[in-house]
């Protein structure tokens, strides 16, 4: 069984080349994204969370942590914290809470609106904040904001990402440059930072086809990635702000899409020796911060 957004739940986004499907319900995810009539990203099947079905999308935010934390386990100072498992079948904390749970309209219009959801502190996340969150069609692009709120008495660990899925064929091509990589792919845990090789390295913008496997952090970007495609002549660029030094790129075999997903810290940060270092935050009560990503159509 899959979830689906019902058409209550439903915001359409439009301007003369775009189109965006947002869904409320279903985590403050996107369900399309259309530029011209052809989908940029595309969606695919999101993990069941215990209890829930499986659903679809191509984008969803991250908050208030990216990727994976080993085991759902990590400590913040003299707080041990041990999070509910939250996919199906996995012992580990993915993608944070904010895929999963319900976002409200706070403003719209015909090109973009804002999305909130607030958290109260449980057993497993002992803190209280507030998700915040607009999609809007400027121009020639789409401009994503993600921003998190402390709204309890203590700091709170924290981090933000977006997590957009791109569209793929045999001519895609994906290209930026990074100065490291993070050793370890899906199936462990990373904890040393290396050199880019040849394998990881898209600096000249190779073939996406030719990376299927990739599944890994980097850091040291330039917050700055080409994705063109040889068979259409259609080129996008990604663009994040200074608060996302690092980025995730996962290639799935045999798939129609890609992952290119811009982020605050790596990948289990919070278990690292530093998790500061790492990119993990530790937010002060009542203090706010955010993440921006435009996508841009640079084809005429």
């Amino acid at each position: 069984m899959t979830l689906a957004a019902s058409a209550d739940d439903r915001l359409e986004l439009a301007s003369d080349r775009w189109r965006l499907v947002v869904a409320t319900s279903q985590g403050g995810s996107l369900l399309a994204c259309e530029h011209d009539g052809l989908p940029v990203l595309r969606s695919a099947a999101l993990p069941a969370a215990p209890g829930r079905p499986a659903a679809s999308a191509c984008y969803f935010p991250l908050i208030p942590f990216s990727n994976r934390i080993e085991n759902g386990r990590f400590r913040f100072g003299a707080t041990s914290v041990r999070l509910a498992p939250n996919v199906a079948g996995s012992s580990h904390a993915l993608h944070g809470h904010g895929w999963q749970a319900d976002w409200q309209v706070t403003a719209q219009d015909g090109a973009s609106c804002a999305l909130s959801f607030r958290r109260a502190p449980t057993p497993d996340w002992p803190w209280d904040y507030r998700g915040l969150q607009t999609l809007a069609i400027a121009g020639d692009a789409v401009r994503f904001t993600l921003a998190i709120e402390n709204l309890g008495a203590a700091p709170m660990p924290c981090g933000l990402g977006f997590h957009p899925y791109f569209a793929r064929t045999a001519g895609t091509r994906l290209e930026f440059k990074a100065e490291r990589a993070w050793e370890g792919g899906a199936d462990s845990f990373p904890t040393a930072r290396v050199a880019v090789t040849a394998p990881l390295c898209f600096g000249d913008g190779p073939l996406v086809v030719e990376r299927q496997g990739t599944d890994h952090c980097f850091d040291g970007w330039t917050r700055r990635a080409t994705i063109r495609d040889d068979h259409s002549r259609r080129t996008f660029v990604l663009e994040s702000s200074e608060a996302t030094p690092f980025v995730i790129v996962y290639v799935p075999a045999d798939a129609d899409y890609f992952c290119v997903e811009p982020v605050t810290h790596a990948v289990n940060a919070m278990n690292l020796a530093d998790p500061a270092a790492a990119g993990w935050w530790a937010l002060a009560p009542g203090a706010s911060r955010s993440i921006e990503m435009t996508i841009r159509c640079a084809t005429p």
